[in-house]
């Protein structure tokens, strides 16, 4: 990545950093298809993004033109050619071209003795989200799966982007680099729409790790000190070192996080994860620190390997057509919340009681839910496009059954192989031999990747735990390393209403439970929270609950917006009865419960 400022005229800019030479390869042979792009940011107020698509060396009679409808990783339909003003197609001469649209988001062209064409749009960028575009007066933001055309068979043709910025705006992409300033490329198009792009001003903060470029990028510039950035990075070093390990180095050329310290305008917040970047939001408040962030930069560094490399079959290639269903998001998801806390541990960023507290809280969350009788982890990640960032009636998190499933795995396998591998093997496995050889892997191949390395057959486990409903043996599973289970009931605050975010970017209230205490003091469908117990909802709606916890049955204040009012409402804190699960030591661990234990626990593994 390198980030560039355009100091003086139009089309130049300034390189910052180093700016890696394009290779002529890259290009691919004279007479290939390629897709050529100019995207121009002219008036920031207007908030267009002008895209000029440049359709080379059309040697077919005809040519279907596409957008995508999702972005992979947020599994929702955004239909995103809904944002698109004044879509034309030129011939060599600038005559206009008729299309027929055959989808919702295909447009086609007879090409018959036609070898080139250009394509000129405006997109529309007015929502800051994990999965939109938004252009502002300080910055504009987008994700190539917003605004650049797939060409119908052509999807490992190669392309070059070449922007143009306003005065004085720095640059930051997580596209390759070329010789010129303002020029990238991306050597096909699933390279090309996932790679995010920043221009406007912002923070950079600039390390190395394995020899390779990071870029910690945070907007608005100014958010986040130095001296927080600088730690941050530190700690963002370390995850990335060990998650190397488990694969033997790192995939990438460079690595951007793009972090934004605000919220986000619509429900697509949190963390998304890129080919080789990710991009997070923050909460816009000076009490943040690295240490708050760092559990979810683990989380999205691991998708590097787990969902854009080892991905399932059903996602390979990816339909960006329509939802794409898959029974293995437990362990897309699950398995990379597990390896975002078990890096931190081998990392030396949190301890062996902190690791082991969140192997407990993964069993508590699943078990505390009545849904986990009737919804297995392979059907709770099929049905995740019924509400992926909306709540549904009932459900369950695939990100915690997966999790949970995974220590219990990791358990499972060192056992069985007196702790010569793990997990650890079976995810290289899997990068080997399915990511290596461009193919996607099914839950066949997951099993049949697990019994050659433990010489056993899980396919009981997987019908059990994975297909079905039945509660895992978890005594056996940790006593494995030598721990046992400790249980004990609480009750746990609830709020008894859901939330949204709006495209203000205020968190408002969405379903009220009916009869709840939630409804007998006000709140209604609508409302803009600001504050809960003198807690703005901007933190992690997790940590309010935490609070309320010791507030059961008291009455709190919540401060909301209705209709241009500011309303103050008393709500007692309801609860409901909860078990919750720790790890702990068993009486005189075997030799070999402690060689498994070790296994599991020591680090850099």
């Amino acid at each position: 990545m390198t980030t560039k400022q355009r100091p003086n005229g139009r089309f130049s800019a300034l390189s910052i950093w180093i700016i890696l030479i394009l290779s002529p390869s890259v290009f691919g042979q004279a007479g290939q298809f390629r897709i050529d792009y100019t995207v121009e940011v002219d008036k920031p107020e207007s908030q267009l993004f002008h895209v000029t698509a440049e359709v080379k060396n059309i040697n077919q009679p005809r040519l279907d033109l596409s957008l995508p409808t999702w972005t992979p990783g947020w599994y929702t339909v955004e239909n995103y050619a809904k944002n698109i003003l004044r879509f034309r197609i030129l011939d060599s001469k600038g005559a206009r071209v008729p299309f027929t649209m055959t989808r919702k988001q295909t447009w086609r062209v007879e090409t018959q003795g036609v070898t080139s064409l250009k394509v000129a749009f405006d997109y529309r960028a007015d929502v800051l989200a994990l999965n939109q575009a938004k252009i502002t007066k300080d910055f504009a933001f987008f994700t190539g799966i917003e605004i650049f055309l797939m060409a119908e068979g052509h999807r490992a043709s190669p392309s070059q982007v070449r922007f143009k910025l306003p005065e004085g705006w720095k640059f930051v992409s997580a596209l390759k680099e070329t010789g010129d300033p303002m020029t990238f490329t991306a050597p096909d198009y699933d390279t090309l729409v996932d790679s995010p792009t920043e221009m406007g001003n912002f923070d950079v903060t600039r390390f190395e790790v394995e020899g390779k470029p990071h870029y910690f990028v945070a907007t608005p510039a100014g958010a986040f000190s130095k001296e927080k950035a600088a730690g941050f990075a530190e700690m963002l070093a370390k995850v990335a070192s060990a998650q190397s390990a488990v694969f033997g180095g790192l995939p990438y050329d460079k690595y951007v996080y793009f972090y934004f310290f605000m919220r986000p305008e619509s429900n697509a917040g949190g963390a998304l994860e890129h080919l080789n970047s990710h991009v997070s939001f923050a909460p816009p408040m000076s009490f943040v620190t690295p240490q708050m962030l760092i559990g979810t930069a683990s989380h999205e560094f691991f998708h590097l390997w787990n969902v854009k490399r080892i991905r399932p079959v059903e996602m390979w290639p990816y339909d960006y057509s329509r939802e794409n269903e898959t029974p293995l998001l437990w362990v897309s998801e699950g398995f990379t919340n597990y390896y975002g806390s078990i890096a931190l541990y081998r990392a030396g960023l949190i301890t062996r009681e902190m690791f082991l507290q969140g192997v407990g809280f993964a069993i508590s969350g699943v078990e505390n839910n009545d849904a986990r009788n009737y919804i297995s982890p392979a059907n709770s990640s099929t049905s995740t496009w019924l509400g992926y960032d909306t709540p549904v009636a009932f459900g369950i998190s695939y990100y915690t059954q997966g999790q949970n499933l995974a220590a219990l795995l990791d358990l499972s396998i060192l056992h069985d192989t007196k702790g010569a591998a793990g997990l650890d093997a079976v995810m290289r496995t899997l990068y080997v031999e399915f990511y290596k050889r461009g193919k996607g892997f099914s839950t066949d191949d997951l099993i049949a990747a697990i019994n050659r390395v433990t010489r056993r057959d899980y396919r009981e486990f997987f019908r059990k735990y994975v297909w079905g409903v039945e509660v895992p043996p978890y005594e056996t599973l940790v006593g494995y390393a030598g721990y046992r289970l400790e249980t004990s009931s609480q009750r746990v605050a609830v709020l008894n209403f859901e939330t949204t975010i709006a495209r203000d970017g205020s968190i408002r209230v969405g379903r009220v439970a009916p009869g709840s205490t939630a409804a007998d003091a006000g709140l209604m469908a609508g409302d803009a929270l600001v504050s809960i117990d003198a807690v703005e909802p901007s933190r992690r709606m997790g940590e309010i609950l935490e609070r309320l916890s010791g507030k059961i049955g008291e009455s709190v204040k919540v401060n909301i917006k209705r209709g241009g009012r500011d309303l103050t409402l008393d709500m007692r804190v309801a609860s409901q009865g909860a078990t919750m699960y720790k790890i702990a030591d068993a009486p005189q661990p075997t030799p070999n419960q402690l060689k498994v234990r070790d296994a599991w626990l020591k680090t850099g593994r």
